[in-house]
C-alpha cells in the first residue's frame, strides 16, 4: 500500500503534474490575481471536431478530459484491446497543447449482458479483468507508454493521474445501487493495477454531484461511508466534486461539505478536484442549471475566479468546465445539451469570452 503524494513532506511536489499541477505561484500576476498554471484549467467535450481541439487550446485550457470506456476498448474477456478511439483523443489533445486527463469507466458485455452500468466488483473474475484493463491503459498512456512511442510527432504528455469511474453515488452509473464499500474495492484494485504499470501513478476519485435524486446518497454521505473503509485514503490523492446547482453559492457549499467529510475522517489535507462545473444557456426552465446566455457567462467567470483564488486554502488542484460545445444527441440530463461554451454550429456564446478572460487574468 503506497503513501500518496499529499502525505509526503512536499505534498505539491513533482508528482502533481498534469491536471493536478495547479500550484499557485507566490508572485502576483497583477494586483488582483496570482498566477495559475495553464493545466489548472480543464474542459470536457462531447464528440469534439478537430477544430474544437485547436480552439480549446487557444482558449487557454491546459487539460482535456478523456473518457476511456472499457466496453469500447475490449469486447471479450481476455481479448486484445482496441485503443483507436482513445488514441485519437489523446493525439488531438496533445497536439492542441493540452494534457490528456483520462477517466476510466465502463461495463463490457462480458461483465453485464443486460447493458446496465454494473461495476466490476461482484466477482473475482471481473475484478481481475478490470485490473488488466487499468494496467493496459497505464502502460499505453503513462510515462514511456506505447502510445507515446508509436506517435513520435505528438508532444509527449504522459498520464500520472487517473480518474476512476464517474458519479458513483448515482444509480445511473452504479447499479443496482450505489455502494461506497464496493467503490472502495474498485479504488483499491485500481491502485494496485496502476502501481504495477507505473510506480508513482495516482488516483482521483470519480466526481460526484452533491445532491442526486433519492434514493441516491448525497456526496457528503457517500464520502462519510467511503472513509469508513480502513486505509482507503492511502489509495487516492484527490476527492472529486461536480458541484451543480443554480449558482456559484452551491459550488462553494458542495466543496465545503466534501472537505468537511474528509476532515472529519482525519484526511484534512486531501486535494480537491472539481471534475465538472457548468451551467446551461438554454434548456427546460424546470432545470435550475438553465440560466440564460449571460447568466452562464457570469456564473462561469465567478466560479472559476473563486476556485483560482481558493486553490491554496481549499487545496483545489484543478477544474474542468462542462462543456465545450452544445449537442443535439439524446441524453438523460435535460439541461446538458445547452451547457456548451459554443453552440452546435460552433458560434461562440458570451460564456466563451468570459472563460477566456478569466484564464488570462490568472496567467
Amino acid at each position: 500500500m503506497r503513501v500518496p503524494a499529499r502525505n509526503k513532506p512536499s505534498r505539491f511536489g513533482a508528482l502533481l503534474i498534469g491536471f493536478l499541477a495547479a500550484i499557485a505561484c507566490a508572485a502576483p500576476a497583477s494586483s488582483s490575481a496570482a498566477k495559475v498554471p495553464e493545466q489548472f484549467w480543464g474542459v470536457s467535450a462531447f464528440l469534439p471536431s478537430e477544430d474544437d481541439y485547436d480552439r480549446m487550446g487557444k482558449t487557454g485550457f491546459g487539460t482535456f478530459r478523456i473518457g476511456v470506456d472499457w466496453a469500447a476498448a475490449q469486447d471479450k474477456r481476455g481479448g486484445s484491446f482496441h485503443w483507436a478511439a482513445a488514441d485519437h483523443e489523446f493525439r488531438q489533445a496533445a497536439l492542441a497543447g493540452m494534457q490528456p486527463q483520462p477517466l476510466l469507466y465502463g461495463t463490457p458485455k462480458f461483465v453485464s449482458r443486460s447493458g446496465e452500468v454494473v461495476p466490476p466488483t461482484e466477482s473475482r473474475k471481473d475484478r481481475e479483468s478490470w485490473q488488466v484493463f487499468v494496467e493496459a491503459a497505464a502502460k499505453r498512456y503513462g510515462p514511456g507508454g506505447d502510445f507515446w512511442q508509436e506517435n513520435s510527432g505528438v508532444p509527449e504528455r504522459p498520464v500520472k493521474r487517473w480518474i476512476i469511474w464517474n458519479e458513483q453515488n448515482a444509480k445511473a452509473f452504479w447499479q443496482p445501487k450505489p455502494s461506497p464499500r464496493d467503490y472502495a474495492t474498485l479504488i483499491e484494485i485500481s491502485d494496485k493495477a496502476l502501481e504495477s504499470a507505473n510506480k508513482g501513478s495516482n488516483i482521483i476519485l470519480g466526481g460526484m454531484f452533491g445532491y442526486p435524486n433519492d434514493p441516491n446518497p448525497s456526496a457528503k454521505d457517500f464520502y462519510r461511508r467511503l472513509y469508513q473503509v480502513k486505509g482507503i485514503e492511502s489509495h487516492f490523492e484527490a476527492i472529486n466534486v461536480h458541484p451543480y446547482g443554480a449558482g456559484v453559492a452551491t459550488v462553494k457549499k458542495q466543496i465545503g461539505e466534501a472537505r468537511k467529510a474528509a476532515k472529519k475522517a482525519g484526511d484534512r489535507d486531501v486535494n480537491v478536484f472539481v471534475g465538472e462545473m457548468g451551467w446551461a444557456a438554454t434548456g427546460p426552465k424546470s432545470s435550475e442549471e438553465v440560466v440564460g446566455s449571460q447568466g452562464q457567462a457570469n456564473r462561469l467567470r465567478k466560479g472559476l475566479k473563486l476556485l483560482a483564488k481558493k486553490r491554496d486554502s481549499w487545496n483545489i488542484v484543478g477544474v474542468a468546465v462542462y462543456l465545450w460545445r452544445d449537442f443535439n444527441q439524446e441524453t438523460s440530463c435535460p439541461w446538458c445539451p445547452g451547457a456548451g461554451l459554443v453552440k452546435v454550429n460552433g458560434d461562440a456564446k458570451p460564456s466563451l469570452k468570459a472563460v477566456q478572460k478569466t484564464i488570462r487574468e490568472f496567467r
